[in-house]
């Protein structure tokens, strides 16, 4: 019996057939809805960031414009997410449970598009062990309860890079002003993608040279600023100030590298901070002011700053959350901790191995690696959450695939010896 599921195994990793990816599909999307179903008592409109979110959608479909208040102009976030929320709620009304199916689906169909990535460098084998495992992790199936902008932003992201990829492998004027267009939506959804074009001539460099690099980087980058240009406009119109996507910055600045908190974003404390500095301030000018602020700090004590980075370098590996956000003060829950560590810890010691594995292949995969520790420098350097890795778990996945797939030759091997 264990030999013939061996080698059902072994076939189904191997030429998997198309009905048996719908079926997988299926059974992930099912899962996700079900829990979203199960769960309506975390995440909707009241946790956290999702008031903003909520109530700016809210006001652009009542016609006051992007506002959270109804009164004042907003820039803090990013456009994308609240005029997707708008869309939805003038199509069907101010349903968020309709949005959390929805992002549902936009998280199967990101499992498919990393599916279609690993395959591109792998084959069948890792592919589908990525494709299961993207579809099943506790924190991507969670986070599809939350009105937050990572599923959106998750799926533009890897939809990014696989475009980019082929962009870079096989650069024609449609493919890399594809990419670019996507990538620019990925970038109004959170502005961490803004300096693509910049990793994109890195990684053609490497590949093809200074010419070619060059000629794929004007073309992606011509159609990746002609999306923002609008809004970068109606920022400059209405805050008389350049902001191509969002402010925010100065924030996350401030309070990552706030030593007396140690780097931690603690609510009442850290925003009655904040708030002391820049009252009276709009949203520009405080922007301004806690981006100095935070350079100061920084440099008053610079051992020490360095010091917070390094922990904030191992606190964004290995810090899981150890509750659900609702929006209230967080409870300690030892079974949703011990959950999302057991999920994650084993996928991250295993992408690991996978670079190394691939490590042959470090030109192909350039792009990558420089994508996720580009990532990781960004949020050490500003702010560390558990919620802000989840967007690179994907590429997490993508290496931890290899080394299964790996593991389980090896396993065939012996076993037929």
């Amino acid at each position: 019996m264990i030999r013939d599921l061996s080698l059902w195994m072994k076939k189904w990793l191997e030429q998997p057939p198309r009905r048996l990816l719908w079926m997988i599909a299926l059974s992930g999307l099912a899962f996700r809805i079900v829990f979203v179903l199960l769960t309506q008592d975390i995440g909707g409109t009241a946790a956290l960031d999702a008031a903003t979110y909520n109530g700016i959608a809210v006001n652009l479909i009542e016609g006051r414009g992007f506002s959270q208040d109804g009164i004042n102009p907003n820039c803090f976030v990013a456009p994308l997410y609240p005029f997707f929320l708008a869309a939805l709620y003038a199509l069907a009304g101010v349903q968020p449970l309709l949005v959390e199916l929805l992002q549902a689906l936009l998280g199967t169909l990101t499992a498919w598009v990393l599916y279609r990535l690993v395959h591109h460098f792998f084959g069948h084998g890792p592919a589908m062990i990525a494709f299961v495992l993207a579809l099943f992790l506790p924190e991507l199936v969670v986070l599809n309860t939350f009105l937050y902008t990572e599923s959106l932003f998750i799926f533009l992201f890897i939809t990014t890079i696989w475009l980019t990829l082929r962009a870079v492998e096989q650069p024609t004027w449609g493919r890399l002003a594809l990419a670019g267009v996507v990538t620019a939506l990925a970038t109004l959804t959170r502005g961490v993608t803004m300096f693509m074009p910049l990793l994109l001539g890195l990684a053609a460099l490497v590949r093809f040279g200074f010419r070619n690099a060059l000629r794929q980087v004007l073309i992606f980058s011509l159609f990746f600023v002609l999306p923002i240009i609008p809004w970068a406009i109606r920022n400059y119109l209405v805050f008389e100030a350049f902001v191509p996507v969002a402010v925010g910055t100065g924030d996350v600045m401030w309070t990552g590298n706030y030593l007396p908190l140690d780097g931690k974003f603690s609510y009442e404390k850290t925003m009655a901070l904040m708030d002391s500095m820049t009252a009276g301030m709009n949203m520009v000018e405080r922007e301004q002011r806690l981006r100095q602020e935070a350079l100061k700090n920084m440099k008053a004590r610079p051992w020490a700053t360095l010091g917070l980075m390094g922990r904030k370098f191992l606190r964004f590996w290995f810090w899981v959350y150890e509750s659900a956000p609702t929006g209230a003060k967080r409870q300690s829950g030892t079974t949703i901790q011990m959950v999302l560590a057991v999920a994650y810890y084993p996928v991250l010691f295993l992408s690991f191995a996978g670079m190394w594995l691939s490590r042959r292949r470090w030109r192909e995969m350039f792009l990558l690696h420089l994508l996720l520790w580009y990532y990781v420098a960004l949020h050490v350097v500003m702010l560390v959450v558990p919620r802000y890795r989840i967007p690179i778990l994907p590429l997490l996945v993508l290496f931890t695939s290899l080394a299964l797939w790996k593991i389980w030759q090896e396993w065939q091997h012996h076993r037929v010896t």
